[in-house]
């Protein structure tokens, strides 16, 4: 709890007075491919995650995705945080004879809901694991990569830039082309967020 009370410390007062903008608007993203009852599945690079919680602030609920942690005291230490924040979060079971990846499919697959993953969690950092694609192929995702780009934050070396949100910071969200979840592969959902960041710039 006095973790997830330092992170909410942290992060309310930027979450409150950011300003945030989504490139093409997430409605506009979001509008030919969520009616037709399919989930989605944001992902994006790791060092993005303090701002991506800033992105879905201002998002209808029925775009709103869950994200995904496990019951390990690292990813909880953040959890109570991330919900307090609006985006409800999902745990999966480190030690069970179910996969995380199984266990994320059948989740999705029973509740219907969007996920936002992170797909270098753990490192390599910058590199997409294979779940990413296993899950949007198990429950026919629409699938989305997203970078964000933050001016008034705090940087930190390491890991890989990671980077927390300044007061009053402006952060522009850019979503690349939905694609298909039975058309997903690694290299797909890597080549798709590379040349994202390619468009918009390294940040």
């Amino acid at each position: 709890m006095v973790s997830n009370l330092a992170v909410v410390a942290s992060v309310y007062v930027p979450w409150r007075t950011a300003q945030i903008r989504w490139t093409p608007p997430l409605d506009d993203v979001t509008r030919p491919i969520v009616d037709g009852g399919r989930p989605v599945i944001y992902y994006s690079w790791h060092k993005y995650e303090p701002f991506l919680l800033l992105a879905f602030r201002d998002i209808p609920a029925r775009l709103t995705p869950h994200a995904i942690g496990h019951d390990g005291i690292a990813s909880r230490s953040l959890q109570h945080a991330v919900s307090w924040f609006g985006v409800p979060v999902w745990v999966y079971r480190r030690r069970s004879p179910v996969t995380p990846t199984q266990q994320i499919i059948r989740m999705v697959q029973e509740q219907h809901h969007h996920v936002a993953l992170v797909p270098d969690a753990g490192g390599p950092y910058g590199r997409v694991k294979p779940g990413l694609a296993e899950i949007a192929h198990a429950v026919d995702a629409w699938v989305i990569p997203v970078v964000v780009r933050a001016y008034g934050r705090l940087s930190l070396p390491r890991p890989w830039r990671y980077g927390f949100p300044l007061p009053f910071c402006s952060v522009a969200v850019h979503a690349g082309e939905p694609f298909e979840g039975n058309a997903a592969t690694v290299d797909r959902c890597q080549h798709a967020l590379d040349a994202l960041e390619t468009r918009v710039g390294r940040g």
